[in-house]
């Protein structure tokens, strides 16, 4: 049976204009009326992602940066139930080998508080609504290397073409003990790679979540879209990916939505894991 269904954010439940529908608030709410609970797992950070969180009244731990930090709770009542940094040294390194192969590389120096990020461009890419999106908690300097604290950051960002993102982790291998990279996105022949500190990863974060609720892997109905819900797709007892979703993460699911992020997908998933009471 269903108790829990854990919710992407960005192609999932918010669609191209990043909002919420009301269809698809209206279906969260009556599953928490149903006694299902209900969260989120995504690859945004805290000050990118809480306001969707808090609009949605969420009351279980909530899983941001792709399970590199894990909270519950609301403004100053928020509690960190986990969180991973990125050794300084390994960021640096990622960031040269990163740069010298001119690719976009992205400092993300904060967990809690705006600006966030910091990086040379703007740039020309196929992301380029990314930095659009972002440009509020972006800074644009020469110098992102010295946003890296000595005691670590969130995360570093790599996008350009895979080809050459492949080849700066095979090169790198040696050197990436203790770090978690993620396949955030890929947009044709580009892509979109995330360097964490150890231990990340959306199943990761979301077994904190179980932890806390005291249920199972077999509780639990997924809703995601990206490579980087596939780790919790392959282990969630019902793994429902979004029609918008690339066929490389569909083949994953148990149903594939018939509606995008646009067209209320989150709504049907949610009818119709209702419709049977959560029973699979």
């Amino acid at each position: 049976m269903i108790r829990l269904i854990v919710i992407d954010l960005d192609g999932t439940l918010l669609n191209d204009e990043k909002k919420i529908s009301q269809e698809n608030e209206n279906a969260i709410r009556c599953a928490l009326e149903m006694g299902i609970a209900v969260s989120i797992s995504t690859g945004r950070s805290y000050v990118s992602g809480h306001e969707y969180v808090e609009q949605l009244g969420i009351d279980v731990p909530v899983s941001y940066q792709n399970g590199a930090l894990v909270t519950f709770g609301h403004g100053e009542e928020i509690k960190v139930i986990s969180r991973s940094v990125l050794d300084p040294s390994k960021a640096r390194m990622i960031y040269k080998r990163a740069t010298e192969k001119s690719l976009n590389t992205l400092v993300f120096f904060d967990f809690f508080t705006l600006p966030d990020i910091s990086t040379v461009g703007p740039y020309d890419s196929p992301y380029r609504e990314y930095y659009r999106h972002n440009k509020y908690r972006m800074v644009f300097e020469e110098n992102p290397l010295k946003r890296i604290s000595n005691d670590g950051i969130p995360e570093i960002a790599v996008e350009g073409k895979e080809s050459l993102i492949r080849d700066l982790i095979l090169e790198s291998n040696s050197h990436l003990e203790n770090v978690t990279v993620v396949k955030n996105d890929s947009l044709e022949d580009h892509a979109f790679y995330e360097f964490f500190g150890p231990g990340v990863g959306k199943e990761k974060g979301l077994r904190h979540i179980l932890d806390y609720l005291n249920l199972d892997w077999d509780s639990v109905a997924h809703i995601g879209d990206n490579y980087n819900d596939l780790e919790v797709l392959k282990k969630a007892a019902l793994p429902i990916v979004m029609a918008n979703g690339p066929l490389g993460v569909k083949k994953h699911a148990s149903f594939v939505t018939d509606r995008d992020n646009n067209s209320g997908g989150v709504a049907e998933a949610i009818e119709r894991i209702l419709r049977t009471r959560g029973e699979l």
